[in-house]
């Protein structure tokens, strides 16, 4: 059952969830809305990833970040809540701990997560997120994982939790239809991307948004569509922003569902008679105002970009890796003359060198360059992506910016050369108190 494992297994129709998995997710939905209300479901817009639901201005930076955060609390009815976001680089020190990242449950991805409540310096109630600053790289899949922790925050509000993380999870994803996200989380629930990393260069990855996978989405995005009385116009508009896969479960899981009548009354959705008039789009998409001091024309600091091995080491301890240079100069004289002298022998007509002269020229010249090499010291730095050749006068890297606090004599032992100096530098333990004096008999 899917209350129980952490996927949903698929149907003998490969294109359902198991039914009593669908009962699962409907009798959630149905639960969520008997506690919130039917409103949300039915009057709030079901994002798309466009300009017209996003028109805030996309510079890559903090400032976006936040726009868009703001903007999906409003969209989640929480406009009244300041968003704050902290961006995390690759270069910064692990920090999970401090910002509340959960772990992932069955493999998904968490670029985006919310943290928790607090209050600025001006009294405001805040709404905090965590972003990994790789994310910021394909901001079409940020808004999706970016809508899944504001459903999160939005469970959290309202005091919807439950204690069971894993089925927590779960209802984070149901939550997320609810309010409208669903487009964007059944798009995003299995996808390959292509990341690009700010230069000319780019590399796929495996985008897995939330816990119930791509048949429970498309069910769940079916059954929305249903209760909110689409056409099949509304449908198919709904089918062209899905990925091949998902737009078929949700094409099959609306023909398993229908008519709408009987999906509202699963959920509990009255009539549309007595549904409330819809709001305005100018109430829906307003404008997000800029935080205090913050131009809103200035140009953003790119968050997210490989900026390359200069200067990424800038205040870290690197080490000096220092070796005879016996291999390097042996390689330097012997190489060219073995490969330069085969070609030779075998690709000009009339020149009759024996192979074994060759060879033999190479191996005296290796040994040559063995024994000058073991005259010579080789440093370099000790970070695999830098890897720069390093002077006695040097103090830093001049390459990675790395501040240089040892040698070592192989660069596979960085890593423990890191951690003695971490234990060196490491405050002391204090020493135990002296046991108390025994009370004379």
């Amino acid at each position: 059952m899917l209350g129980a494992s952490p996927l949903p297994k698929a149907n003998e129709e490969i294109l359902l969830p198991q039914d009593d998995d669908q009962a699962w997710l409907l009798g959630e939905l149905a639960r969520l809305i008997k506690r919130q209300g039917f409103e949300t479901l039915v009057n709030a817009p079901m994002l798309e990833p466009t300009p017209m639901f996003f028109p805030d201005r996309w510079a890559g930076g903090e400032p976006s970040m936040r726009r868009l955060a703001q903007r999906l609390l409003h969209y989640a009815g929480l406009g009244e809540l300041t968003a704050v976001v902290h961006i995390f680089e690759e270069s910064d020190e692990r920090r999970g701990e401090d910002e509340n990242k959960p772990q992932a449950v069955a493999g998904e991805t968490i670029d985006v997560w919310f943290s928790g409540f607090a209050r600025d310096a001006q009294g405001r109630r805040t709404c905090r997120f965590g972003v990994e600053g790789v994310a910021m790289r394909d901001p079409a899949s940020l808004v999706a994982i970016t809508a899944r922790a504001v459903a999160a925050a939005y469970r959290a509000h309202h005091g919807l939790k439950v204690p069971d993380r894993v089925t927590e999870e779960r209802l984070v994803d149901v939550t997320t239809h609810y309010l409208g996200f669903g487009i964007l989380t059944t798009d995003a629930a299995r996808k390959h991307v292509t990341i690009a990393d700010g230069s000319f260069r780019s590399k796929p990855k495996l985008l897995r948004v939330g816990v119930l996978g791509p048949h429970a989405m498309g069910f769940l995005l079916a059954a929305h569509a249903h209760a909110r009385g689409l056409d099949r116009k509304g449908h198919r508009h709904i089918a062209r922003r899905l990925p091949d896969n998902q737009a078929a479960f949700f094409r099959r899981a609306l023909e398993v569902l229908a008519p709408e009548e009987s999906v509202r009354a699963r959920l509990g959705v009255p009539d549309m008679d007595e549904w409330p008039d819809p709001m305005s789009m100018r109430s829906l998409i307003p404008e997000i105002a800029a935080e205090d001091g913050e131009d809103e024309n200035a140009v953003e600091e790119r968050k997210g970009v490989d900026k390359g091995v200069v200067g990424m080491n800038a205040g870290k301890p690197v080490f000096r890796v220092e070796r005879r240079a016996s291999l390097r100069v042996a390689k330097l004289l012997a190489l060219p003359v073995l490969m330069g002298g085969g070609m030779v022998a075998r690709g000009f007509q009339g020149v009759d060198i024996p192979m074994w002269a060759i060879m033999a020229a190479s191996a005296g010249l290796a040994l040559l360059g063995l024994l000058i090499g073991w005259m010579l010291t080789d440093s370099r730095c000790s970070e695999p992506k830098c890897g720069a050749e390093l002077t006695a006068e040097h103090t830093s890297c001049p390459r990675c910016g790395g501040d240089i606090v040892g040698v070592i004599d192989h660069p596979k032992k960085r890593l423990a050369a890191e951690e003695a100096l971490r234990l060196e530098q490491a405050p002391s333990a204090e020493p135990p108190a002296p046991d108390a004096p025994k009370p004379a008999a």
